[in-house]
């Protein structure tokens, strides 16, 4: 299904791919020029474009002019902010109408069942002991059971309709759901409505369902720990709880690297990610780049903005959530193939053995691990086929370094994205899962 592809208004199939939305006003910064004194050299000084902490910001010497300016521009960001705000109440009010919708079919469906079996019930003759021989049935028990039979077929035809049209709603009403939620994840939010500190709170109803369907569409199979020639079915999970990450300083970094990148490629877009193919055992897949890996929307300028995942010990993760991450920190414990950076995989199943021992819990008697949901600025990148552990910074002309897949070329079962400045990863969501009992996974198969 091709989420990213979807159009803006809601279809009977919403997995279109959404490449014509629109995606959300960005907090943008200005080099604003302040009236010189005369005393030392003049210096520039960088204002927020909207929102009432820019107000506060505003020098007392700025011209009136300026001011105006400003002003200006706060209201107009304020003013999409708003519309943006009312299309997604506008979506969750039409995601609570198709689930109204759904309950409504899913009662027609059972009664439907229950008419079936009253009916299949009134054909079934009760045997006494063993089996015996039954009479002819006369001419009037035979009409009778010619217009059962033909009332059970045309009950069975009205079952199989409305069992149709409750899929094809409930299809609809996940694909409006996932998209609301994707468009609310990839939206930047104004830094005055983010805390300085870090937040971590439980993510709305549109924003669970798009992270579960991210999640759980990107398991794939993966090596066996014990013989590397031996592949684990793919993981069996139930997500249990996500979370929605907010820091105002991740957040002005991320927009300030995001600001670099627009200046430097001067208005023009970044080549889009290759076509991703992998070998699973004797089976090669190609997929498109658009249909593995989910791109965030553009205002016209391609930088491969993606939504990756991240495995990480729950104390590096504590220490990401304070302090964002911090690639001088990578490989410690689990080795750096391609150098010093932060590593992503756009399949979580690929983070689940970097989480650590420490990060495992048994709940119900299945393995609970958490990952973490990042927003990656991977501009230009460099296609790594080799080892490179010595590597510092991605090579030149390019932002970052995606590590090909052996059917590639490259070393690896799975793709890897390697980021070499922390500014260019915006941490977004925590994802706690469970393993379910009958998981044969590369984490919950026999190690011995």
């Amino acid at each position: 299904m091709e989420l990213f592809r979807m159009k803006q208004e809601p279809t009977s199939c919403g997995f279109n791919g959404p490449d014509a939305l629109q995606s959300w006003p960005l907090c943008l910064t200005r080099t604003i020029p302040l009236p010189h004194d005369g005393k030392g050299p003049e210096t520039p000084s960088t204002r927020s474009c909207s929102g009432s902490e820019g107000e506060e910001l505003l020098d007392e010497e700025a011209t009136p002019k300026v001011q105006e300016e400003l002003q200006k521009h706060n209201a107009n960001f304020k003013m999409l902010y708003d519309m943006q705000q009312q299309l997604i109440a506008t979506l969750q009010e039409q995601l609570r109408v198709q689930e109204i919708d759904l309950d409504s079919m899913k009662q027609v469906n059972a009664w439907q069942e229950k008419e079936l079996a009253s009916l299949k019930s009134q054909l079934q003759r009760p045997f006494d002991g063993e089996k015996r021989h039954l009479p002819e049935p006369d001419e009037a028990e035979a009409k009778s059971l010619e217009k059962l039979k033909s009332e059970l077929a045309k009950k069975s035809a009205e079952w199989t309709l409305y069992r149709e049209q409750a899929d094809a709603h409930a299809m609809e009403a996940m694909a409006t759901s996932v998209q609301a939620g994707w468009k609310a994840a990839c939206a930047l939010p104004h830094e005055s409505t983010v805390s300085l500190r870090t937040s971590v709170v439980p993510a709305d109803k549109t924003e669970f369902s798009f992270v579960e369907w991210l999640f759980t569409r990107s398991l794939v199979k993966h090596r066996h720990a014990r013989d590397p020639s031996l592949w684990c079915p793919t993981a069996r999970v139930k997500v249990l709880e996500v979370q929605k990450i907010e820091n105002r300083t991740f957040l002005k970094r991320y927009a300030q690297r995001r600001e670099e990148l627009l200046e430097e490629r001067a208005g023009q877009s970044c080549e889009p990610l290759q076509d991703i193919k992998t070998l699973i055992g004797k089976s090669l897949q190609n997929r498109r780049s658009i249909e593995e890996v989910c791109h965030c929307p553009d205002s016209g300028v391609n930088l491969n903005e993606v939504l990756l995942f991240h495995g990480s010990p729950s104390a590096k993760i504590n220490g990401i959530l304070t302090s964002g991450f911090d690639p001088r920190y990578a490989g410690l414990g689990t080795g750096a193939m391609f150098g010093q950076g932060s590593y992503f995989a756009h399949n979580a199943s690929k983070c689940f053995r970097y989480a650590g021992d420490d990060d495992v819990e048994r709940k119900n008697g299945g393995l609970c691990q958490t990952v973490l949901v990042v927003r990656a600025l991977l501009g230009n990148p460099h296609y790594q086929r080799l080892m490179c552990p010595e590597r510092r910074m991605p090579p030149a002309n390019s932002d970052s370094v995606v590590a090909l897949t052996k059917a590639e070329g490259g070393c690896v079962d799975h793709r890897e994205y390697v980021l070499y400045d922390k500014a260019s990863s915006l941490p977004l969501y925590l994802i706690e899962f469970e393993h379910l009992p009958d998981c044969r996974c590369q984490m919950c198969s026999p190690q011995d």
